[in-house]
This record gives structure tokens, C-alpha cells and sequence, in this order.
């Protein structure tokens, strides 16, 4: 089947059932002439087996059969066969088993049980099929089913956790993500093994008549799509990447709209969909698995479950059977019990009965604009926030479809796909992620995590992050079609920031609370923009950023919401670079905004009381600091200082100092003193690469007599490292530094990085044509012009550049590194002659920078 004839099938009508059953006939058919020699001989079977069985075949699905044999005698018919099989070219995955083997082999293995138990025959002995299906199929599904339940619902969890836990990815695992078709065949698997039926049909008997027909239309539409995905991709393909939403979109007839694209509008119902099998998959094994819970996971025996007494939570709402139940009267008259019953969640962490949940989505349309404002509700929600299970609490509350009732303005973001690089969620799944980000510091156990945890522990009112987060992106409603890679016009902070004082009305916060809230919302964005996309050491960027956060409580607050914001893009995206450059960043503010301000000498004095100095080098450390630059003094720590103050001493003693100053998460600082003298930046980096070092950071700090001291992270050392890596390290970079161009060791450096220098990195689709972007800004920094480039990552790029910019008589004063996905993000603080560039020279440099990224 081509892409032609699949839109002739689709335009006539056809279901996602229809086409998998149509090419597994055709398979069926293909398989059955190419076995047609050995159908006279008894004792042998051709039979499908997993999806293959099950009749769900995709254009390039596995294609999986059993040859079925009373003993070992038919082992030579099979063989011809099979070989026949390969003569054609197919691939398809063979088994040859005998019914002891098939139960042997099904008790062994859960995935081979699970295969057989979807076994049809295409070809062969009928007499045998019979004998399979009365006798060994029931020793394969029904014997034993307690431990085949067990494993399943193992299985599933630990599927949601590797995969995916949310359905709500903007590339879904199609196949084996949450709510998608694994969790369906779960499903069947469990009713075929319990009810004692076969195939989906056989989930009426299990399922309420509503939920049987909407698990049916999301089945149809999970098969139909996976089956576009397989033909556009070439492949055996379950993962719909962003290449792939339009061209489906328009297979499938989706049309924009005035607010969404076509693929926008075809993601939206993917996630609907997804949702209804997440829904009704979570409600039916709940009671499935009750019996096989084990006694010490907290949870009770189905017997256990009968004889609970009913323990009174609050007015409204009790405990019966471990789970919430309403107390009396009903949500017709009071809405607001709706908000009460997540607030009796959040205090227990019990869930609901399911009358409860049901009653819940029956009345949700009488959640309108005065329960919003109600004190009753406003105050059960704001006591969720300031409790101790916010995140599984909202996240609740959105599956049962009230958090977007009782704030609309979130409610707006549901299934909100907004292209933009690195994001993995959809904008109300990205919130809700950022909220669970902020409540693990509660009680992390990750050693990286530790100083975010002691500084929220510092926080006065952790409610005003979990709102700030939870409602920091409903901006993005309504301007997402024009949000396209990072190139619409965003300012989404501000939009969001105006959504929001409709919010803190209805809430009538108090004045301290909301002004919190609002800065927060209005400025998510800050933080990062100076740490990561400006030149975080210039003294004016510091001010500006110090000024407008005013203090350090509220730098506290904003340096957890850009943690979260970040960390809830996506698993890759928060990494340990990011961590250091944030917190970096969080620290030279704190300084700043506790007397780190323009007078030099006080911040030379305060960083020499805070260091660990000798009386003996207390005095040479202070003239190593008038030397420096204001930026160094600025942003370097104490208990770094005597190590760079050592540097500056062996460059002085010998021309030359290397430290390597190894961090967390097998990152790494490679100092290098040496005097100063053109296109140096570009030697030391030119022998990092050739090391096949990863550089994210780069800085340079001249003195005034000379010495420089150059500070290079590299976020692969503990990957690289072996016992004489520092040593050869010092060699190539003491003959970079110290030789002259035309010495061999030099020439040696240049040919390593040109010999690198055609192999480019991998960029993700959703970039599609990707073309360089090179900027020059003289307005940032009064002293020096900053270069920001975007370029597709290949190895030796960042020497490349940076001896571009040497060659043109431009020192490179720092640099920020930055590389995402096979995009690579440079910042370069530079100066000609001692100033910014200006004139023609900006033309031209940014001319030649443009050609050398291409």
C-alpha cells in the first residue's frame, strides 16, 4: 500500500480498523500461498501471533507467526517453509513450538504469554488449530492469571514511567506512550484473561456501554493515524514527531481555523482522545487490580475493603472504604463542594469514590463566574495551595475537568500545542509539570537539588510560586498561531500578566500576595534572559536585573519559578551547565543586592574578608584584584579566588597555569593563565575541541599588566576522563598558548579541528530549513559589542568563529556556549582596539560569520 491508495481509503471513509484489517488480509493472503506447499502436510500450522494476531497491522508493524507442530517431526516442513519465506524477502519474526513447548515457554516469559494470547490461524492443519485452542490456549491464558494481572499492571507502570507519564507530549509515543494503543491492549489483554473473551469487541462485556463506544472512536483514530505515520515515515515509526503533524493533519482533513492550525486543531483531538482512554483505562484497572495489590504497598485487599467504618474528614466529606465520599446533599445547590472535595484530597491524599468523581463531571457546568469568586471556594483552593500535595492535587483537578472551570484562563490553555524548540508538553501540561517541579524541593534526594531545596526552604509564602507557575503561561493563549520556533511576537509574560489581575480580583488577595504573584508572572522570563542570553558579568546587566528584583526575597522566588519553568520543558532540557550558569548568576545578585554595588574597593575588600587567605596572601591577592577587571570582581566567588590568584603567580613565575576544577554532574572548569597576546581564546578553545571537549562556557579576564586568565567550562569531562587527561591536557595547551604559529605543535592543533570540521550535529525536525542567524548589539554593554549567533552544532564551530573574529583583530573578551539539540546558541562579548566594533567592520563581520556557520 502507498501514500496514494491509503487518502484514496481514507477519502472513501475508511476506519483505523478498517485499514489495519485490510492489510492484514493482504497478509494473510501473501503468507498463505507461500505455505500452500506444505497445507497437505498434518501435524503443522501457520498461526499470527501479537498484533499480528490481533489483526492490528501497520504498513511496517511487525509481522510475527508461529509455526504450530505436534512434535518435533514437523521441524522439516517448517524449514522449507520458512526459507520460501525468506526467498521473498519479508521480514517477519518465526517461532516453530509444540504445545508443551507453548506452555513452557508462555509460563516463562509474560511477553510470550501475552503474544499466544492474541494467536489466530492463517494456514495448515485445522485439526490441530482446534487442539491449540481447547487445550493449550487455556492453560495459556486462564491458568495462573493472578500472576499474569500482576505483571501486566507492573508492566504498565513502569511503561508510563520510561515512555511517558503524560498524554499531553507534543511528539506522543503512539504506541507505548500514556492513554495511547499499549494501554488499550492492556485492556484486552486483562478481559481476555479474566472475562474470558478475545479481541476489543470483547471489552463490551467490561465496560459501560458510553466508555465501550468512546474507547471504540479512539481506538479507530490511534490505528488510522499510526498507519499514516508508518507510510510517511518509511518505517516502522511510532513516535509523531513535529515533521509529521501537518502532513497527517491534512491526510486526516483537519482544517485551520482562526486561532489554530490544522495541525494545531489535529493535536487537540489526538489529545482528547488520549485522554478518554487515560480516563477510562485508570477507572477500570483500579478494580481490576484491587485483589493483587501487595499487602505492603498501602493499599487493602478487596475483603478489607468492605468492613471500613465511615470517618468523618470535614462537613462535607468523609472516608469510606479508603476512599473520599460526599457526607449529604449534592453540588446543585453548592458548587463550591466541588473545590471542597480537592481540598479533602490535598488534606488526605486519598482519592475519590467513584460516585464522587462521577457527581463531579455531571455538575461541572454549574461551576460559573460566582463560584469563581465565592470565599468558600477561593478559600478551599488557596488551601490547597498552601498544603503539602499541590501538584497531585491540581493535577487531579484538571483530569476531572475543574481547574479549567474555576479558572478559565487556565482552562484555555487545555491541549494548547505551541511549537516551540525543546518544549515536549503541551502549555497546561508544561504548568503543571513546573508545580511539581517547585514541590519536589520539599524533600529532594538529589544531591544537585540541594541548594534550590535550602532556598525554598526560605520562602515565606510558597502559595504565591504555585500560583505564579501554575498561571505563568496563559499568555500563550490566543497568540500561539503567530508563536512559531521562538518568531512570533511572544511577550506572552505580558499578556499573562494583564490575564492575571483578573484572577487576583476574583481571589481578592491581599496586596502582598498579589504584587508577588504578579512580578512573577510578568518577569519568568528575566532571569534567564541575563543569565543565559546576555553577558551575565557585565556590571550594567547585574544592575539592571539586581534593580528590577529589588530584593532577596523576591530573588529567591524568581530564581525557583526560572528553575521550574525550565526543568518542566522537557527530561533533557535542565542540565547541569544550566544549573551552574543559573545558580552563578542567583549568587552574583545576592552579592550585588547585599553590597556588591559600584564601589570597587568595598566589593575587593568584601571579597578578600570572605576568602580563605593567609595573612601572606591576603596582601598579593589584594594587588591580583586591583589588576582585574570590575566583571571578574563582580562574579568570582571566594573560595575561588586563591585558586585564581595561584594562576596568576605561575603565569608571573613561568609564563604559564592550567587548574582543572572539577563540579557536579561530571562538568568541569579548565582554568588557563598565560600573558596575553592575540587570537588566545581561540588557541585554548581550538585544544579543548580537539579533545573532543564540550564547551558551554567560555570567559576571558585580562589584567592590567598582562596576564590573562581564561575560565573555560566543559559539560563532558567526567565522560572523557582518564588517569592522564590533565597531563596531556597541559602539554597541547602550553604549546597552543606558548608556541608561535608557525611551531608544529600549533599546525598539529589547526589540522585536528579541520579535519572535524564537515561533521554537523543532528538538529530536530521542528527547526525544518534551518538557517544561520548572526547579530551584533552595541547597545547592551557601554564598553563592548555582543555578537549572538544561532548555527547548526558541528565539531570545531566554536573555533571556527572564534578565529574568524581573531583574524579581523577583534578580542573576544567572554563568550556563552550554549548548544540545544544540535543548535548552537553563542554569545561573544568583543572589542576592537579597545572598544566596541563599529562601522563597516560590523557589516563585514557579520558577513563572514554568516558564511562560515552556513
Amino acid at each position: 500500500m502507498d501514500i496514494d491508495e491509503l487518502q484514496r481509503l481514507l477519502d472513501k471513509g475508511y476506519s483505523g480498523r478498517q485499514l489495519t484489517s485490510l492489510l492484514t488480509e493482504r497478509t494473510d493472503s501473501l503468507l498463505r500461498d507461500i505455505f500452500a506447499p506444505a497445507g497437505s502436510a498434518p501435524g503443522l500450522c501457520l498461526m499470527a501471533v501479537g498484533g499480528y494476531g490481533r489483526g492490528e497491522l501497520a504498513p511496517h508493524s511487525d509481522i510475527d507467526i508461529m509455526l504450530f507442530a505436534r512434535d518435533r517431526s514437523a521441524a522439516g516442513e517448517a524449514t522449507a517453509f520458512l526459507y520460501r519465506l525468506w526467498d521473498t524477502g519479508l521480514a517477519i519474526g518465526h517461532s516453530f513450538r509444540t504445545p508443551a513447548e507453548c506452555i513452557s515457554e508462555a509460563r516463562k516469559d509474560v511477553k510470550t504469554r501475552t503474544s499466544l494470547l492474541e494467536s489466530r490461524r492463517i494456514a495448515g492443519d485445522e485439526s490441530l488449530y482446534r487442539y491449540f485452542r481447547e487445550n493449550v490456549y487455556p492453560e495459556i491464558a486462564y491458568r495462573d492469571s493472578k500472576k499474569f494481572i500482576t505483571e501486566k499492571l507492573r508492566e504498565v507502570e513502569q511503561r508510563h514511567r520510561k515512555i511517558s507519564d503524560s498524554v499531553f507530549m507534543l511528539e506522543p509515543h503512539l504506541k507505548e506512550g500514556r492513554g495511547e494503543l499499549r494501554d488499550i491492549h492492556t485492556l484486552i489483554w486483562l478481559a481476555t484473561v479474566k472475562q474470558r473473551t478475545s479481541h476489543f469487541e470483547g471489552l463490551e462485556k467490561m465496560l459501560p456501554p458510553a466508555d465501550f463506544l468512546k474507547l471504540g472512536r479512539a481506538y479507530d483514530f490511534f490505528l488510522k493515524v499510526r498507519f499514516c505515520l508508518h507510510l510517511l515515515s518509511g518505517r516502522r515509526n511510532d513516535v509523531l514527531s513535529f515533521e509529521f503533524h501537518e502532513r497527517i493533519a491534512g491526510m486526516l482533513n483537519f482544517k485551520a481555523s482562526k486561532r489554530f492550525l490544522a495541525s494545531e486543531r489535529f493535536m487537540r483531538y489526538l489529545y482528547l482522545k488520549a485522554s478518554v482512554v487515560d480516563e477510562i483505562t485508570s477507572r477500570t484497572l483500579d478494580p481490576f487490580a484491587m485483589p493483587y495489590k501487595d499487602p505492603d504497598s498501602g493499599r487493602e485487599s478487596r475483603a478489607a475493603h468492605f468492613f471500613y467504618a465511615k470517618k468523618r474528614i470535614t462537613d462535607e466529606f468523609s472516608l469510606s472504604r479508603n476512599m473520599i465520599v460526599a457526607n449529604e446533599g449534592d453540588f446543585r445547590k453548592v458548587p463550591e463542594k466541588m473545590v471542597e472535595a480537592f481540598a479533602a484530597m490535598a488534606r488526605t491524599g486519598k482519592r475519590f469514590s467513584p460516585k464522587l468523581r462521577e457527581e463531579i463531571r455531571k455538575n461541572l457546568f454549574r461551576i460559573g463566574r460566582k463560584t469563581r469568586s465565592s470565599l468558600r471556594a477561593v478559600g478551599a483552593f488557596m488551601g490547597v495551595m498552601r498544603g503539602e500535595r499541590v501538584y497531585d492535587t491540581l493535577r487531579e483537578m484538571h483530569r476531572c475537568g475543574v481547574l479549567g472551570r474555576f479558572i478559565p484562563e487556565f482552562g484555555a490553555l487545555s491541549f494548547l500545542v505551541v511549537y516551540e524548540p525543546f518544549h515536549r508538553y503541551t502549555v497546561d501540561e508544561h504548568s503543571l509539570y513546573a508545580v511539581g517541579k517547585i514541590e519536589e524541593l520539599r524533600n529532594t534526594k538529589y544531591r544537585n537539588r540541594e541548594h534550590l531545596a535550602s532556598v525554598f526552604k526560605r520562602v515565606r509564602r510558597p502559595e504565591a510560586l504555585f500560583l505564579a507557575l501554575l498561571l505563568h503561561d496563559i499568555g500563550k493563549r490566543g497568540i500561539a498561531q503567530s508563536y512559531r520556533y521562538g518568531s512570533g511576537p511572544g511577550h506572552h509574560d505580558e499578556v499573562g500578566y494583564r490575564e492575571l489581575k483578573n484572577i487576583a480580583e476574583r481571589f481578592n488577595l491581599s496586596p502582598e500576595l498579589r504584587a508577588e504573584i504578579e512580578f512573577l508572572v510578568k518577569n519568568h522570563l528575566l532571569m534567564s534572559a541575563a543569565a543565559f542570553a546576555a553577558e551575565s558579568e557585565n556590571p550594567e546587566v547585574i544592575a539592571r536585573f539586581a534593580d528590577e528584583v529589588g530584593n532577596r526575597e523576591t530573588l529567591d522566588a524568581l530564581y525557583l519559578v526560572t528553575y521550574a519553568d525550565m526543568a518542566a520543558v522537557s527530561s533533557e532540557f535542565w542540565s547541569e551547565w544550566k544549573a551552574y550558569l543559573l545558580r552563578e548568576f542567583y549568587e552574583t545578585a545576592a552579592r550585588y543586592l547585599e553590597g556588591f554595588t559600584g564601589d570597587f574597593a568595598a566589593a575587593q575588600e568584601m571579597l578578600l574578608d570572605r576568602a580563605f587567605l593567609s595573612r601572606d596572601e591576603k596582601a598579593g591577592t589584594r594587588e591580583f584584584l586591583s589588576l582585574m577587571p570590575e566583571r571578574y570582581v563582580i562574579s568570582t566567588t571566594p573560595e575561588r579566588l586563591s585558586g585564581d590568584y595561584r594562576i596568576y603567580r605561575e603565569v608571573k613565575e613561568k609564563g604559564f597555569g592550567l587548574a582543572v576544577r572539577e563540579e557536579e554532574g561530571g562538568t568541569a572548569e579548565v582554568c588557563v593563565g598565560a600573558w596575553d597576546r592575540p587570537g588566545l581564546l581561540s588557541r585554548i578553545v581550538g585544544v579543548l575541541s580537539s579533545m573532543r571537549m564540550n564547551i558551554y562556557r567560555a570567559r576571558a579576564y585580562t589584567a592590567r599588566d598582562g596576564v590573562i586568565v581564561d575560565k573555560i567550562q566543559v559539560s563532558n569531562w567526567k565522560e572523557l576522563e582518564w588517569e592522564g587527561l590533565v597531563a596531556a591536557l597541559e602539554e597541547r595547551l602550553f604549546s597552543a598558548v606558548c608556541s608561535a604559529p608557525s611551531q608544529g605543535g600549533y599546525e598539529d592543533l589547526i589540522r585536528t579541528i579541520g579535519d572535524s570540521q564537515g561533521y554537523v550535529l543532528p538538529a530536530p525536525e521542528m527547526f525544518g530549513r534551518f538557517e544561520p542567524f548572526v547579530e551584533l548589539d552595541n547597545e547592551t554593554s557601554a564598553e563592548s559589542s555582543i555578537i549572538e549567533l544561532f548555527a547548526r552544532d558541528r565539531l570545531g564551530l566554536l573555533y571556527d568563529v572564534s578565529s574568524l573574529i581573531h583574524g579581523m583583530d577583534i578580542d573576544i573578551i567572554s563568550a556563552r556556549i550554549n548548544t540545544e539539540s544540535g543548535i548552537a546558541h553563542d554569545i561573544f562579548s568583543v572589542q576592537h582596539g579597545g572598544r566596541k566594533v563599529e562601522g563597516a567592520k560590523v557589516q563585514e563581520l557579520l558577513g563572514l560569520l554568516w558564511e562560515r556557520t552556513r
